[in-house]
């Protein structure tokens, strides 16, 4: 059998999507545009990406119905809306939910639904579909944040991390295979190893003793998990990007208290302020929750001073989703999708010139910068401390190969991009 895959969201859906290739090809079956069976790894942790899996399964279906190939759909969707799919989506052959995964290359000629108690983690040995020198490492898996507006815990479960061996094995498969950007990913890598006598501290102590020409990238943190000496860490560590993803969501107390975050305003700032002292360089990007139920207008123009202040490298937002099965969908004081609308296009052009600002300061420096692609007068990439897919990227001027990491000179910023010559 021949099959390709369409992988949905976010790189910890990627990396399964990965695992589920590497398990078909075990059972001889070959990756392939020219297939015979579309998997489409879905991706449903708000209604908005959930519509998007739905459209993407309903355009490939019309695909498979004219070319006589089987449809195979996992993934978030699966999980989330198990009881309902075969009803709604009945042009698919074969629903398979994640903790069948190990099993799917003796089970894809099934047809139905394929789901299973128990949690899933595992997602080595792999197929990378990610081209050198990017790669993600997958650490843990679901959640025990159980932020109100949440459904990351009722479709991936409870966190589960990996063994740290497990995990060190893997990470030097990766560096062997020439990956040299490692981007250690998880729900909240900070929670690594809660409960099982090991953190992410002690991972990544036991990771930077291997041997090997390598940066890594930490995704995912929560403010509650970062510490001191997690900070110390990164500062002397050469082969850790000095680069942190903190989502805030918010600000203002009221707001944090009501999404369940765990932390204060205060903290927080506590925490920005050591992160700026003892990491002056260190890009910092976060994300926040625009018109979640109950934001006044005092706590949106508080959160824009907030934004102004601490000035973030790079910012993502979303308006509020009211999610079912949530607690935060049953709180009062839901804000109009007209509003949530305006307060999220004022963040983003705050950002918009804080991003500006910030990479202006670049210019004239030396750093390391990702060669991706190639265009006719130009190359593209990223600066290395820029995260892939989610940051912006570097119209780059000179020779060079793709996949090759090179010092170059920043010669221009734009308001989220720079130029670079090497």
């Amino acid at each position: 059998m021949k099959f390709k895959i369409v992988s949905l969201g976010c790189p910890k859906n990627l990396v399964e999507s990965e695992y589920i290739a590497h398990k078909l090809e075990q059972e001889g079956h070959s990756l392939s545009e020219d297939c015979d069976t579309i998997i489409i790894n879905t991706c449903a942790f708000i209604a908005d990406a959930a519509k998007e899996s739905i459209e993407t399964v309903l355009e490939e279906a019309q695909i498979a119905e004219s070319m006589g190939r089987k449809l195979v759909v996992t993934g978030c969707l699966v999980e989330r809306y198990k009881d309902s799919l075969q009803e709604l989506l009945p042009e698919v052959d074969l629903f398979v939910g994640r903790t069948s995964y190990g099993d799917i290359g003796r089970l894809i000629d099934s047809k139905g639904i394929l789901l299973k108690e128990g949690a899933f983690a595992e997602t080595f040995p792999r197929r990378v579909l990610t081209s050198i020198p990017s790669a993600y490492l997958k650490i843990q898996e679901g959640c025990d944040n159980r932020c109100s507006y949440c459904t990351i815990p009722y479709i991936r479960g409870p966190l589960t991390s990996r063994s740290p061996e497990n995990v060190k094995e893997e990470f030097k498969w990766l560096v062997g295979q020439g990956f040299r950007e490692i981007n250690i990913i998880g729900q909240d890598i900070t929670a690594y190893g809660k409960g099982s006598g090991t953190n992410l501290k002690e991972l990544l102590t036991s990771l930077l003793a291997v041997e090997g020409d390598y940066y890594i990238r930490l995704l995912y943190m929560h403010p509650r998990g970062i510490d001191g000496e997690l900070l110390d860490i990164m500062g002397r560590e050469e082969r850790i990007i000095p680069y942190m993803d903190m989502p805030i969501q918010h600000s203002e107390d009221s707001i944090l208290n009501r999404m369940g975050r765990g932390h204060s305003k205060e903290q927080l700032e506590r925490l920005l302020l050591e992160m700026r002292t003892k990491l002056p360089d260190m890009t910092l990007r976060t994300t926040l929750i625009i018109g979640f139920p109950g934001e006044t207008e005092e706590d949106f123009l508080n959160l824009c001073a907030f934004i102004r202040k601490w000035e973030f490298d790079a910012l993502g937002a979303f308006t509020y989703s009211k999610e079912e099965g949530t607690r935060a969908s049953t709180m009062k004081g839901h804000i109009k999708k007209g509003v949530k609308q305006e307060r999220y296009n004022k963040i983003m052009e705050i950002q918009q010139e804080i991003s500006k600002r910030r990479l202006a300061r670049l210019v004239g420096r030396t750093m390391k910068v990702i060669i991706e692609g190639e265009e006719e007068e130009h190359k593209t990439g990223r600066l290395l401390i820029q995260a892939p897919d989610i940051d912006g990227i570097a119209f780059i001027k000179g020779e060079g190969k793709i996949g090759e990491i090179r010092e170059g000179k920043i010669v221009k910023t734009l308001d989220y991009d720079v130029i670079v010559e090497i």
